[in-house]
């Protein structure tokens, strides 16, 4: 499967008070229209885009999912349970040389490298998800359920850090803080799509060094949930409060 659509309205993650109004979310799923009549709907030829929080800024990188290499297709519409189905070819540019095996490799790393930006940003969302919990532990009477809730807040928000610059708050913020793995990662894919061409080795190379660092804070991230939180979660049923339940992954 490459992509799907629905004319049902899409569910967005939540983002709180004033997320609505917020330039910087992620444009909404493309959806079918079902009206009475003749309907028409433009495929963009491009895998889903990558995962996204509310408030994300990027600088000089994109979520948008690569395109697809070209070949033969078959799209299938689903209408009060009957489905037809219609084969169709996407065809390279005939002014081009790139081979087949040049597209496949793209794609490959296109896709590698949107997989591996999901991740780290839907890391993002289940820190702050369990951190908006823990931050009411934090304000206990007990000073040991306080401290201890303090103390994983600390060091989820360090891997947040690393994972996304935290102080962006405006388009041109990034000039003057320093980008993280995810717009490096966001970068990458930019770069692998910005042409009809296999990747550069040095493409390879830069993802392979970004997902080795995301991959060492994604499982500092599952001791904290797996571990930490599971022995914060005895420290208050000892205390009498009711426990923390971790974000589940998408």
């Amino acid at each position: 499967l490459v992509n799907h659509y629905t004319n049902k309205e899409p569910v967005r993650p939540a983002g709180g008070e004033g997320e609505e109004d917020n330039p910087f979310r992620g444009a909404p799923p493309a959806r079918l229209t079902a009206q009475g009549g003749m309907n028409r709907f433009v495929w963009n030829l491009r895998y889903p885009d990558a995962t996204v929080f509310p408030g994300m800024i990027l600088w000089a990188g994109s979520t948008t999912g690569p395109r697809v290499a070209p070949g033969k297709y078959t799209v299938r519409l689903t209408v009060d349970g009957k489905t037809q189905t219609q084969s169709f070819e996407v065809k390279k540019d005939p002014r081009l040389t790139t081979t087949a095996e040049d597209y496949a490799k793209q794609l490959s790393l296109s896709l590698q490298v949107r997989d591996k930006l999901s991740a780290t940003n839907e890391a993002v969302v289940r820190i702050r998800e369990l951190r908006k919990q823990l931050e009411e532990y934090t304000k206990r009477d007990s000073k040991k359920v306080a401290d201890a809730a303090k103390t994983l807040v600390q060091q989820m928000t360090e891997i947040e850090e690393a994972l996304y610059q935290t102080k962006n708050r405006a388009s041109e913020d990034p000039l003057n803080y320093p980008i993280k793995l995810n717009n490096k990662l966001a970068h990458v894919l930019s770069v692998v799509q910005s042409s009809d061409d296999q990747p550069t080795q040095q493409s390879y190379m830069v993802y392979e060094d970004l997902a080795t660092a995301v991959n060492g804070e994604l499982k500092k991230l599952d001791t904290v949930l797996n571990s930490q939180l599971t022995s914060f979660n005895k420290l208050i049923r000892d205390e009498n409060v009711p426990a923390v339940e971790a974000p589940k992954k998408q």
